[in-house]
């Protein structure tokens, strides 16, 4: 679907009235929307960035969730054993990860945005030390810090790539592109890390540590020795890119004008005000609830997905077990990338979210209602379920940024969703405990039955108000708010600013 058209078939283009739409009944138009920009010229530069950005996001992507999942590959290997941990003490220290992410989450947003995104790759190399140190741990306490250390050292991560693509695709463009880097990356994180884990789970001793201890151990060497190549080949912001020419430098810059309405600069300073904008506001409140239901089942399944695979096959070994979920992350990536292009294709994220919630409904209803005689069944609907995370997280963090403006907004937008999502991540881990294990996992399943309902609640009522809101500015309710002050400032509140739902 084209962004721009022709218009009076000269040299000029404006932008669709669904992403950054004209402006109606009195608003003034934003200049933006008259800049030139050639089609031909857009769609190269594109799929330059779609092939020298996107694979670079990906690659740090997909090292962060290895280096995060990989804990509930060593626990179905035996690491809850070796390490004597008690009852709920593996509960406790995955929490804890989280609970330390969420808190540095937003200010690793804004020390990528004032420092720049040089410190995504380095954090790259420092979980990788921390997985790499984690192969060496003796008890609780060793587990415990090392959740911690891990939690800091990948808070960067996230919120800098989430900022990275707002300075490079347009707001239409957005959804597809975290799509691509988050799914692709957790899917062959998920299947590839079930095969790794498997291998080598059966390799024996390397060096001093055998067991789960050589998931660590390799993993972590992978992660820093990739992490210390993506320092020289990560992307910078496109004003000082040398991965485009000045013409194109030129035009990315255009292109983040044109989608901002009385925006003059694309990288304003820090305001405060800006900053708490960017988190109190209805669209990431939204997208904070519907990217939290997502992380109740990707991160619950990321931990716990070998484990409730063990109690759908007792005899298997631990390598078939493995093995198991790797299907199951193969097909939920791919199934998750189509919705995401059709997100895209058809802005509906809105209905994405519904259905993914639906899909939850589902898939934990018949986890809840089958017996462990029900093995199909039930490995069936670990397919469904994880879908269902999987399609949700794109989808919330693409609808947050693509409704977020000006620049600190948006680099905060992609900082507060993931971070705070946190929250449904950790509640996730609690949703299966080991004293539920005899259930069937029952009390995480209903849980979960309940968080895809509220999903399905939240993602309509978002669409209805910013539907609502969009009529009142086609309307010129919100036009007074060119008579104040800071119009440059005014971001998504400006009048001729219109949601993508």
């Amino acid at each position: 679907m084209s962004v721009i058209a022709a218009k009076d078939h000269k040299d000029h283009v404006q932008v669709d009235e669904k992403v950054a739409s004209s402006s109606t009944s009195g608003s003034s138009q934003s200049p933006m929307s008259e800049i030139y920009i050639d089609p031909k010229a857009e769609a190269r530069l594109v799929r330059k960035l779609d092939l020298c950005v996107l694979p670079v996001v990906t690659l740090g992507y997909w090292l962060m969730f290895l280096d995060r999942a990989n804990i509930g590959n060593a626990r179905a290997a035996g690491l809850v054993e070796d390490l004597n941990l008690h009852t709920y003490d593996f509960n406790i220290g995955t929490s804890l990860y989280y609970i330390v992410y969420l808190t540095c989450d937003i200010a690793g947003g804004l020390l990528v945005k004032r420092y720049g995104f040089f410190l995504v790759p380095v954090s790259v190399v420092a979980f990788g030390l921390v997985t790499l140190v984690q192969a060496w741990m003796k008890d609780r306490a060793g587990f415990f810090v090392a959740r911690v250390f891990l939690g800091v050292s990948e808070s960067l991560l996230m919120p800098g790539i989430s900022y990275l693509l707002t300075r490079f695709y347009r707001r239409h463009e957005l959804t597809l592109r975290y799509g691509c880097f988050m799914l692709v990356a957790a899917g062959l994180a998920g299947a590839f890390g079930g095969l790794i884990a498997a291998g080598l789970l059966s390799v024996g001793r390397i060096g001093s540590v055998e067991g789960w201890r050589n998931i660590f151990l390799v993993e972590g060497i992978l992660t820093m020795g990739l992490g210390i190549i993506l320092i020289f080949i990560f992307p910078d912001d496109p004003e000082r890119s040398k991965l485009l020419t000045e013409e194109e430098r030129e035009l990315a810059i255009k292109r983040i004008l044109v989608d901002q309405p009385q925006v003059t600069e694309t990288r304003e300073k820090m305001d405060p005000r800006l900053i708490k904008r960017g988190i109190l506001n209805i669209n990431t409140i939204g997208a904070i609830w519907i990217y939290s239901c997502s992380n109740v089942t990707v991160q619950g399944l990321g931990v716990f997905l070998p484990s409730i695979l063990r109690l759908n096959y007792p005899d298997a070994t631990s390598v078939r077990i493995q093995l198991l979920t790797v299907p199951v992350y193969a097909v939920a990536m791919v199934f998750a990338l189509v919705i995401s292009y059709l997100c895209v294709r058809f802005r509906i994220h809105w209905w994405a979210a519904v259905m993914a919630g639906c899909m939850a409904i589902v898939g934990y209803g018949i986890w809840t209602g089958t017996s462990a005689l029900d093995k199909e069944v039930r490995y069936a609907a670990c397919f469904i379920n994880m879908s269902s995370g999987f399609v949700t997280g794109p989808v919330a963090v693409g609808w947050g940024a693509a409704n977020a403006s000006p620049d600190t907004i948006r680099a905060m937008v992609g900082a507060v969703i993931t971070g705070f999502a946190g929250i449904g991540a950790i509640a996730g881990l609690w949703a299966y405990t080991a004293t539920t294990a005899s259930s069937g996992y029952r009390p995480g399943n209903i849980f979960n039955v309940a968080m895809g309902t509220s999903c399905v609640v939240v993602a309509i009522a978002l669409m209805l108000y910013q539907k609502r809101e969009n009529k009142r500015r086609d309307q010129g309710l919100r036009d007074y708010r060119l008579e104040k002050g800071g119009i440059d400032k005014l971001g998504n509140l400006h009048p001729s600013y219109r949601y993508i739902h």
